[in-house]
């Protein structure tokens, strides 16, 4: 069978451009489907990255008014013992009224086995004694929390004895490591 001069240049170039559809746009499609994909990853892991700086940016900002704070009100960690004036901030003289006994027994300075945020710290332990009014002995304990350097208060046990209370304070103060000076 012969075909027409017709059938061959109407086959022919149909036949030629289905070939090169087949193997130019379908690998196109499959291409454009893959960077799609990727586009919407790409999309997504930039999302993340912009909310993740966000959140570091807030806290850096969190971290800074804390410092601020911090420096306001004067807490910060020693280098040295002689900085302290702890001790002579707890001591209320003995007036027979309102502080009627008072008892300070200073610890030694010891390498603290934790390192909080990476600090390497030394801390002493301060225990106070002290039999008075209810006042004096919360005013005692006020001025520990507000003293400058670096304080906890990690214990306070109070014993009514009459009208006077009886309380045992527990403080540990922080100070930049000995060995750091070195």
């Amino acid at each position: 069978m012969k075909l027409s001069p017709f059938w061959i240049w109407a086959i022919a170039p149909t036949a030629f451009s289905l070939a090169v559809i087949g193997f130019v746009a379908f690998p196109n499609y499959q291409t454009a489907s893959t960077m799609r994909a990727d586009s919407s990853q790409l999309s997504h892991a930039t999302d993340q990255y912009l909310v993740q700086r966000d959140e570091f940016d807030r806290l850096g900002v969190e971290l800074n008014g804390l410092r601020s704070q911090r420096d306001e009100s004067g807490h910060t960690v020693r280098h040295d013992v002689n900085e302290s004036k702890l001790i002579s901030s707890l001591t209320r003289p003995i007036d027979g009224t309102d502080v009627l006994d008072q008892s300070i027994r200073i610890g030694d300075r010891a390498k603290l086995s934790v390192q909080p945020a990476g600090l390497s710290l030394d801390h002493r332990a301060i225990e106070m004694e002290m039999t008075g009014s209810f006042d004096a002995v919360f005013l005692a304990v006020r001025t520990a929390e507000s003293e400058a350097g670096m304080t906890r208060v990690r214990l306070i046990d109070i014993r009514r004895n009459g009208p006077q209370v009886q309380v045992n304070v527990g403080i540990d103060e922080f100070f930049h490591s000995s060995e750091d000076k070195q």
